[in-house]
């Protein structure tokens, strides 16, 4: 994988993440091994949601380009089902945001404490603002398990398998500034409900031992 300086990317795609890149594990890493779902638990909004911050402005979207994912019908689910609806929908919200620029549905479903939203968020920004094009990086999330509810915080943690397909960003003169191979792997991916819609907490390596 190419990288220039002039871009500085904080965090690589998820499938770069996925490879095992510098990738900021948020809060996953400090909470202890979560149980496996064997049913949904009851549907129920916590009693206090994971606050969130205004969105910001964001760059004036292309007007070709990808269109964003249709949000599932699930996700007004308040389970494991929810859940897991949820991270499919909001991680393949990232390819569209990169190649066209709107951000505002990215930024309406991440958590003011995501770090790894907030970096997806300023390359997408960075990108409109110079006038790059994002080709490729089309992303497939499988959901493998789905956790219990962390009574105290909210979060449900989730383990996927993703598979993003190579991409470049392309300058005015068509000059190639990144390119990414792709690839597959494992994550840790943290959910929560804010005001009963649901936010991207965090996206990280899976802890030891899980």
């Amino acid at each position: 994988m190419a990288r220039t300086p002039r871009h500085h990317l904080q965090l690589l795609p998820l499938a770069a993440a996925v490879l095992g890149a510098a990738l900021l594990t948020g809060c996953t890493g400090d909470q202890p091994a979560p149980e496996a779902v064997a049913s949904s638990p009851p549907a129920s909004t916590p009693a206090s949601d994971p606050p969130s911050a205004e969105p910001s402005p964001s760059p004036s979207p292309s007007e070709t380009g990808p269109s964003k994912p249709e949000r599932p019908a699930a996700m007004d689910k308040k389970d494991a089902d929810g859940a897991a609806a949820a991270v499919k929908y909001i991680l393949a919200l990232e390819q569209p945001m990169m190649v066209t620029g709107d951000t505002a549905e990215w930024e309406r479903r991440s958590h003011r404490s995501c770090e790894y939203c907030a970096s997806r968020l300023d390359q997408a920004q960075t990108i409109a603002e110079r006038g790059d094009i994002f080709e490729g990086g089309d992303v497939s999330v499988t959901v493998d398990t789905v956790y219990q509810r962390d009574a105290v915080t909210g979060i449900w943690p989730v383990d996927i398998t993703g598979d993003e397909s190579p991409s470049e960003i392309l300058d005015r003169a068509g000059e190639v500034v990144f390119t990414s191979d792709g690839g597959t792997g494992e994550r840790r991916v943290e959910v929560a409900l804010k005001d009963g819609s649901w936010v991207l907490v965090e996206l990280g390596m899976i802890p030891d031992g899980d």
